[in-house]
């Protein structure tokens, strides 16, 4: 076993440790490392090339009656000695990992040399000297060789490299890195389940570490500019707020009760991050609204003083979310966004004008600032990160910039040269079921599917064809296939969001929205196929179509007065008229021409009516859940609509005798935010879309520039 001298410095390679001031410099430079680290790499070098068990590294760092979680405690420590060392567990230079035991140092030790007492004789000194000049020659060469070396390197930029860190089954959402970027907190439900829990994991290592256990919907972590503490956001009832909970776990504490509701679980994780921590510490941005009528805004709670106050105060029929601080504090990037149509807004934190930087990132899935204040980057993706995208955007605005990677990449965080994000994959197919009476269905079978996302299915007037929107070909386009499924035919190529196909009563042209030119306007084109014809060109969001009986007009939701409503327009095209005013969306004229039925989009539940000739608005349906507005269908004698009361199913109400009977089953969850049901003309095939597969990996990527 070897031993040492009496001095209390430890050498190695180009480091130095001295165990009296626990300190550890490298080329005379301190090297900032962590209290345990340090007793990890003293206890280690104390026993070169022998086993130091986790267990007798336990002893030394923890007292026997300390609880903590070792496994991951010893973790962190061994990662952040590493990092200091400038080595990792695959290619150890000082620490080796010895699986399930415990850790070896195979470094080499350098042992101090003992004082020389002799006087040295003249032809040492001369030798000496001789040694000295060559020395100095030798340093010379070597400086020019480190200017020239360290000029090529820097000439070349490092590749980003790209790769999983979190890849366990489940939905996982709104990743955090720490300000050391050695730790992810992130929201999972565990591989299934409603409820969803924050977890923090070390970068590099496997496990992860549970913080919160409560049967809620917890997320959007954001750390503490000293890494000691994780703000977060909690859906539960009567709990809901923001709360403050130690990094490493303990006691969690609510700071501010918030209006955020539990049917916007769906909105929490598609697109609306609500909070961020400023870099002094003392203030936290949030998203929420004082009413439930009013769009949310961006408000400030002081953690000193919990006072509240607001920043924005947005028109529209969303408002404002996804805020975050700029590195220095001082300015707040966030999203502005109406139905399916987002922008990005920057506004000084003490007040002051707003700027906005780009409108048309469809639903806003995120921001981060880049180390240096300059760039925001943001996630481009439709409803369901649907051919989504990182993007990057100066902070005064131009043209945007799409990242080398970020495919289907939501919710991105950035600390230093390293970024994460989630990338989502989803499956949604069209299903079908055949209906032996108005209250009675047969077996249902996957219709038009794929491993991409298909939904919105219409069938034409003759039944014989049937319109929808897909992804198969990348982006959501308009399709078209036969009644049996056969015989597809992609009917517009935007490479944009594009959907919501409606017939006309003749099935000789299809009404569309498409989000190509920035933001949402309808078009029209052929069932035979041909150029689609844009029929709006309002800066506002004109979206999901449909015609009047007689073809003479063709209604759609239009936010032109902020918030949305269902206007109509002349069929070839004019002035458009408003229809409804007191909210309306996803509008269908009964088959009679006597009522436009409507819902009310995102967060208003029911269904409703209107004459078509003007009168009062009627509430027909009260239980059509908010977020589910293409899921009904007006037939002759009733209509057919998702009920979520209990299981979702298919519901019917008969509107001569205003009694409902459950139809069937859904067999999955229903996708929510999409056009998803429609009866065949003879109201013997009912369509319906479902979400068959959703999950969500986290993304790592190094040498970010």
């Amino acid at each position: 076993m070897p031993t040492y001298p009496s001095s209390r410095i430890i050498r190695f390679s180009t480091f130095e440790l001295n165990l009296e001031t626990g300190e550890l410099r490298q080329r005379g430079q301190k090297v900032k490392l962590q209290e345990q680290p340090l007793q990890v790499l003293a206890a280690l070098l104390e026993r070169p090339g022998e086993l130091v068990s986790r267990e007798e590294l336990r002893g030394k760092l923890w007292s026997a009656d300390t609880f903590v979680d070792f496994d991951h405690s010893l973790n962190a420590a061994i990662k952040r000695l590493r990092d200091a060392l400038g080595e990792s567990a695959e290619t150890p230079i000082f620490i080796e990992t010895l699986a399930r035991r415990g850790y070896r140092f195979i470094g080499n030790i350098e042992m101090p040399a003992a004082a020389v007492s002799a006087r040295p004789r003249p032809w040492q000194c001369l030798f000496t000297r001789r040694i000295a000049v060559l020395g100095g020659l030798m340093a010379g060469i070597l400086v020019l060789f480190f200017l020239y070396y360290s000029h090529s390197s820097k000439s070349q930029t490092p590749t980003a490299v790209v790769k999983p860190i979190v890849t366990d089954d489940g939905e996982k959402h709104t990743p955090s890195l720490s300000p050391d970027r050695q730790h992810l907190a992130f929201s999972w439900n565990g591989g299934g389940g409603p409820h969803f829990s924050l977890y923090v994991k070390l970068v590099g290592t496997e496990d992860s570490l549970r913080l919160t256990k409560q049967a809620s919907v917890d997320f959007n972590p954001v750390w503490s500019a000293d890494g000691r503490y994780i703000a977060f956001c909690r859906i539960v009832k009567g709990g809901t707020g923001i709360y403050i909970i130690p990094a490493l776990g303990g006691v969690e504490r609510r700071v501010r009760e918030t209006h955020w509701q539990e049917d916007e679980f769906y909105q929490v994780f598609w697109y609306f991050g609500r909070l961020s921590w400023s870099p002094n510490g003392n203030l936290l941005a949030y998203s929420d609204r004082t009413d439930p009528n009013e769009p949310t805004s961006i408000f400030l709670l002081s953690l000193d003083s919990l006072e509240v106050r607001r920043v924005t105060s947005p028109r529209g029929s969303v408002g404002d979310y996804n805020p975050v601080f700029s590195p220095d504090g001082r300015t707040l990037a966030f999203n502005r966004g109406s139905q399916g149509v987002s922008s990005i807004y920057t506004a000084p934190v003490s007040g002051g004008e707003e700027q906005r930087l780009i409108t048309g990132v469809q639903f806003g899935w995120g921001l981060a600032w880049t180390p240096d204040g300059r760039d925001i980057v943001f996630a481009k993706a439709g409803w369901l990160a649907d051919a989504g995208w990182l993007w990057k955007i100066s902070r005064v605005g131009g043209e945007a910039a799409r990242l080398q990677f970020g495919q289907e990449g939501v919710e991105p965080s950035i600390r230093g040269n390293r970024l994460v994000y989630a990338r989502q994959t989803a499956n949604i197919n069209i299903w079908r079921r055949g209906v032996n009476s108005l209250v009675s269905a047969g077996p249902s079978d996957r219709f038009i599917h794929s491993t991409r996302m298909e939904s919105g299915p219409q069938f034409s007037p003759d039944g014989s064809k049937i319109a929808f929107e897909s992804t198969r070909s990348g982006a959501y386009e308009l399709w078209m296939c036969g009644s049996d499924g056969t015989g597809l035919v992609q009917l517009t190529r935007f490479n944009s969001s594009t959907g919501t196909p409606r017939w006309s009563p003749d099935g000789k042209q299809i009404a569309f929205d498409s989000r190509a030119p920035g933001n949402a306007d309808i078009f029209v084109v052929d069932s035979q196929g041909g150029s689609p014809r844009r029929l709006t060109s309002d800066p506002s969001s004109e979206v999901v179509p449909s015609w009047s009986r007689d073809g003479r007009w063709i209604y759609f939701a239009s936010d032109r007065t902020g918030s949305h409503e269902v206007w109509k327009m002349p069929s070839t095209g004019g002035s458009p008229v408003q229809v409804t005013h007191h909210g309306g969306f996803a509008a269908f004229e009964s088959t009679d021409g006597r009522f436009l039925y409507y819902a009310k989009g995102l967060t208003v539940p029911g269904l409703w009516r209107i004459p078509t000739n003007g009168g009062e608005e009627v509430e027909v349906i009260n239980s059509l859940e908010a977020g589910h507005w293409g899921y009904w269908a007006v037939v002759e004698n009733g209509i057919y609509y998702l009920d979520t009361t209990a299981k979702p199913g298919i519901a019917f109400l008969d509107l001569n005798t205003s009694r409902t009977t459950r139809v069937f089953d859904l067999e999955n969850r229903p996708a929510r935010q999409a056009p998803g049901l429609a009866v065949s003309p003879d109201k013997k095939t009912i369509l319906y879309t479902q979400l068959d597969a959703l999950g969500r990996d986290i993304m790592l990527v190094e040498n970010f520039r």
